[in-house]
């Protein structure tokens, strides 16, 4: 083998070793990037939840200081109702994994809010029920 031959092939493998290095390193700075990425996606996700069950608890608690003052009719109220009127109907599909996930987290963590499930208008439905009495609550101390 000559030289030439020789020096032809050191070149042919250097470049292709700086290529493989520079893909690789272009491939895991993608991969960082969509990571970074989701990362932040998660935690806007998460923020987005937590606002969600501030607001939920707003309007479960307002609906039992209303029953209270008897201006609603019955102590608890329903899921889907809550949900309808926190979330408009073009952001529901885009809304849906937080609204699930903060109704979950009230399911588990929060025990001022009881689910219970009642039949309304011929209907078993799910509802939530202020179990806190008012003058108990956060807003009154």
């Amino acid at each position: 083998m000559g030289l030439g031959c020789r020096f032809r092939r050191a070149v042919v493998t250097a470049i292709m070793n700086l290529f493989l290095f520079f893909w690789s390193l272009i491939t895991l700075w993608g991969i960082l990037i969509y990571l970074r990425y989701r990362w932040r996606k998660m935690e806007e996700e998460e923020q987005a939840m937590y606002e969600m069950v501030k607001k939920i608890i707003a309007v479960v608690q307002d609906h039992y200081k209303e029953w209270e003052r008897n201006l609603e009719r019955y102590p608890y109220v329903g899921i889907f109702h809550v949900r309808d009127s926190l979330i408009p109907p073009q952001s529901r599909k885009k809304m849906k994994r937080v609204w699930e996930r903060a109704v979950d987290f009230l399911a588990s963590n929060e025990s001022r809010i009881q689910t219970e499930s009642h039949r309304v208008a011929g209907e078993d439905m799910l509802v939530w029920r202020w179990t806190q009495p008012s003058y108990l609550s956060d807003s009154e101390h």
